[in-house]
């Protein structure tokens, strides 16, 4: 079955996650002229769905530039081998936080015995750090270090269209990334969510479950709500 893609913006794409028993991510595929830039991977066991979803879009895996991961929990990031064996010069940039044990084939930051999948060890292109700025085509996000769901979980912000790529630290409807997982923290991510919320974020797109093409700071707004009465 081939994964849904749907249109955000000029040269700025949704391919869906796949629903079913298995756990999966969105996937934002952004271009850069002939080159294209991949945030978060999905689950391995989808990854001919989106393949095929990238093919649909007149692209394919030898013009992949950049595999840039939101975290590294298998659900994101279990595809990365599968990427970096057919896009030869695909490069993979991650938290300087996270990006040190996918270098080292830590399976605990991935969940690996929870989701029955090992990463081999892989080769880090650039560890990002709060602060960053990541310029693909005509879009620029700045690098936003945002733990709690995650020690290295990362979010991209584009302030000319006031797009927010939120991983799994907070998605729509006052709903917010588990903090029961290694490196977990709830009291910190709390504290993440507040930052996100004082953005002026029109467009959300997080990890999981639908997108907010407007009223993104809402959305943020009552995780935040609902985070503080919970965690």
């Amino acid at each position: 079955m081939v994964k849904t893609v749907r249109k955000v913006l000029d040269g700025f794409y949704w391919i869906m996650a796949r629903e079913g028993m298995l756990p999966d991510s969105n996937i934002f595929l952004v271009q850069d002229e002939d080159r294209f830039v991949l945030f978060d991977a999905g689950i391995h066991h989808f990854f001919t769905d989106t393949c095929q979803a990238i093919s649909e879009l007149g692209l394919n895996l030898k013009q992949l530039d950049r595999l840039i991961l939101t975290h590294t929990h298998l659900d994101h990031s279990g595809s990365t081998p599968e990427f970096l064996r057919d896009a030869k010069d695909c490069e993979v940039w991650v938290s300087e936080e996270e990006g040190t044990l996918l270098e080292q084939g830590d399976d605990t930051i991935v969940l690996g015995s929870m989701l029955g999948q090992r990463l081999p060890p892989i080769s880090i292109a650039k560890k990002l750090q709060e602060g960053d700025v990541i310029t693909v085509g005509n879009y620029s996000f700045k690098v936003l270090h945002t733990p709690g769901h995650s020690a290295g979980s990362l979010c991209f912000f584009e302030p000319q269209q006031q797009l927010l790529i939120s991983g799994d630290v907070v998605f729509r409807h006052g709903s917010f990334g588990r903090v029961d997982f290694p490196t977990g923290n709830g009291a910190v991510l709390k504290e993440s969510i507040a930052r996100l919320a004082e953005l002026p974020v029109e467009m959300l797109l997080p990890g999981h479950m639908g997108i907010a093409t407007k009223g993104g700071k809402r959305e943020i707004q009552l995780s935040l709500q609902f985070a503080r009465q919970v965690l």
